[in-house]
This record gives structure tokens, sequence and C-alpha cells, in this order.
């Protein structure tokens, strides 16, 4: 009887008895892969999604694939790394092109790991996905591709380097005006930090002025480029505006890649690129014409070696008539640690619209609200920015600590930019 209770005993101890200490039993098929499809194979697959240039290093679509990565799949969604999203948690729910994995999920993949990343019956799993291949194209197949006219070589010594090169549309390529309603700056290399488009019209006459001589471009956006229409980041989505939105497009148009090419400097490290823009054209004349609030800037940047918390702001606008909010993004280089977008409303109320309490250099999301965020006239739109120059932080983002940092274009200065995207607001009682 005591060995009996001993037994018992001892049972209890090491939680043989406890349903607790006991995850149920998971396997792959059943279990994990359709976390995987849900939120992670549009990168990681073969020919996934480009992203501003990051390109997924593995597939994930399959057992084979999955269980050599299965431990590092777990260290990454435990840190919540991957998948990359750095908005606070407050806003779930309210930006279209969020990652998130739940505290459930990351359990779930977790215990399957620690109980050996068991296969299971592939009878259990989900179909496979099927992704239409447009070639790169997370737009779809574009109805307009624009090409850098030639490959550019990005020699060895190059770490900074930003550049901009011009194509005047045709007729046949852009027969007749027209609208744009969604576009991509596709990389054609790893080399890429950020890519922008920009597009002068044509005047009355039809005509351009000169072309510029040079590719290299000193200026933060190109001059006599026209109109910025925005572009990618590292890690940024391909801009898709909400339905019934766009931006006209004249035949004759010029467009200008604004490219800023950023890596380490050596032997053997120079690469050729002839990166593309693609647009999606509509000929039917959008109900809300894209705009917006000039970026919330601050140049005065004095960051001092060794200084881990240094801030700037806020930098504030007043908006003047009625908008709807489409995207927010927060615009630092690597010693970025934080930013906030707040709404101070007229009626004395306030809101914080966006809070990155983790900012990333190399994920740089443009966040697109769901539901468009209507602010009213009146409102006070505040940007804040934090920095992070200790040597803790230096060692996981590869600069140095030691140097004092000011505005610049190089990934190793600074910039503090907010950027918002709206539209003007509709009448009361109109609708798209």
């Amino acid at each position: 009887m005591n060995r009996y209770f001993t037994t018992l005993a001892l049972a209890a101890i090491i939680g043989l008895t406890s349903q607790s200490t006991y995850a149920a039993k998971h396997s792959f098929y059943k279990d994990v892969l359709p976390i995987l499809q849900e939120n992670c194979q549009e990168c990681h697959r073969k020919a996934g999604a480009n992203f501003g240039g990051m390109v997924a290093p593995m597939s994930l679509t399959s057992y084979e694939e999955v269980r050599p990565w299965s431990k590092s799949i777990v260290k990454q969604i435990q840190s919540r790394e991957m998948p990359p999203w750095d908005a606070d948690a407050k806003h779930l729910g309210q930006f279209r092109n969020e990652r998130h994995l739940t505290d459930e999920e990351i359990q779930l993949i977790s215990d399957w790991v620690d109980q050996g990343a068991k296969r299971g019956n592939p009878k259990e799993g989900p179909e496979p996905l099927i992704f239409d291949d447009f070639d790169g194209w997370t737009i779809g197949e574009p109805d307009l591709i624009v090409t850098m006219p030639e490959a550019f070589h990005v020699t060895d010594d190059v770490y900074d380097l930003y550049t901009a090169f011009t194509v005047d549309l045709t007729d046949a390529q852009l027969p007749e005006d027209t609208y744009i309603t969604s576009f991509q700056c596709k990389p054609d290399s790893k080399v890429i930090h950020h890519f922008n488009c920009h597009l002068l019209s044509p005047d009355k006459n039809g005509t351009l002025p000169p072309a510029p001589t040079s590719a290299e471009s000193s200026a933060i956006s190109p001059v006599g480029a026209g109109n910025y229409l925005g572009g990618i980041s590292s890690g940024s989505d391909p801009v898709v505006w909400p339905e019934g939105f766009g931006i006209p497009i004249k035949k004759g148009t010029r467009v200008t890649f604004d490219i800023h090419y950023h890596k380490e400097p050596g032997p053997g490290t120079g690469v050729m690129d002839q990166s593309q823009i693609g647009f999606i054209l509509s000929k039917e004349k959008p109900t809300r014409v894209m705009g917006g609030a000039a970026p919330l800037m601050h140049f005065n940047i004095d960051i001092k070696p060794g200084d881990p918390n240094y801030k700037i702001g806020p930098i504030s606008q007043t908006i003047m008539k009625d908008i709807d909010v489409v995207s927010l993004m927060p615009h630092m280089h690597m010693r970025g640690k934080s930013a906030l977008f707040e709404a101070f409303y007229p009626d004395g109320t306030s809101e914080e619209l966006l809070r990155v309490p983790v900012y990333d250099f190399a994920w740089q999301t443009v966040y697109y609200y769901d539901q468009l965020k209507r602010i009213p006239k009146g409102t006070r739109i505040e940007y804040t920015a934090w920095y992070d120059n200790s040597a803790e932080f230096a060692e996981k983002r590869g600069f140095d600590p030691e140097q004092a940092v000011t505005f610049g274009q190089r990934s190793s200065d600074e910039m503090m930019m907010g950027f918002l995207m709206s539209a003007a607001a509709l009448p009361d009682g109109q609708t798209d």
C-alpha cells in the first residue's frame, strides 16, 4: 500500500497524472500547415512575394521543407521577429496588411516541435495553396511595365549610392491618358534599400524638359522628377490603393526610378541591376484622387555617441480639410528605435493612430488601414521618433555607436520622416 501511494506521489511530482503538463499531440499536416498557409507561405515559397527586395530564404510549403527549419521557426515566432510586424498589439485588426500570429498559434507550433515535429497524416491537412505566378508581381499582371533603360553596375566599393534613372513613355507604351490604381517597384537585385517612383507630366505642348545626364542623385528627391508617387523600402508592400482610388497618368509622362543602393563594400560585392515598375491601370476616372499631407520631417538631428534614447518631436501638422487616411509610415535609418503617430481632434480628444514600439530598419512597413481613417478638419497630427545609438543596439543593427549622427542619406546617417497618405473626404452623404 505504501509502495502504491509512493508511486502515485512520484507520478504527481513529475507530472505524469497532470493533463496540464501535456500539450495536445500535434502533427504537421493537421495542425501546423494551416497556420503556415495563412501566415507564412505568401513569402516562404518558391518564387515567393518580393517585399521591397526582401525575399524569403526558404520555402515552407511541405513537411520536407519545414522540418529542418522547425527549431529556427520556433525561435523566430517566439521572439516575434516573424512574421515581421512592428505595430503595437493595440492596433491588431486595424491594418489590412497585418502579419500576426496569435499566442495560441505560437504555442501550438512550439509544442509541435517539442513533441518531435511529427509529420502526421497528409490526408488530414488542407489542400496545397495555388499561387498565381506573375513573375514576382504581387499586384497581379501589370498593364504597363517600365524597365530601367539599361542595367546599372553597382560597383564593389559602393556602401550607399543614390540614383535616378528616367524613362519617357512612348505612345506605344501608353497610348492615352489613364489612371493608376496600384503599382509596384520591383527590385532586380538584393542591394536596394529603397526604390521610389516619380511622375512628370509633359507640358501643354506635350514636351518634357531635358532628362538628367547623370544617374547619381545627391538630393533626397531627384530634382525635376515631378510628383512623388510612392515606392518601397526593404520589407514593405507594393502600393495598392482602395477600390475607387487612383492617380492620373498622362501619355508622354516621364517615369523616374529613384533608387537607393546599400550594401557592404568589398571585392566581389558588385552587382548589376535593371529594376522595373509595374502599373495597374484603369480608363475609369477614380472617385478618390490620392493626395495627402506632406511628410512630417525634421532635419536638425544630433545623436551623441552611445545615446540610447534620443528623441525627436513631436513634429506636428494641422489638417486643413476633412481627409480619409489610407496609410501611415514611419521612416528612420539604422538607429531607429520606435515611432508614434497621434491625432489631437478639434473636440479636445486625442488618439494614438500608430505606435511602433520596436522599429526595424530592415522591415519598413507601410501600414494600410483596413477601414479608412477619417480625420476631421482642424485635427493636429503629431509624429515622434526615438533613436538608439548604444553599443547593445549597434551589435544588433551593425553600426558604429561611437559615431555622432546627423541628418543624411547614408544608412549610417539618420532621417526623421512620418508619411501620411490620404484623399480628401467625400461630401456628407456621398459614397464611393
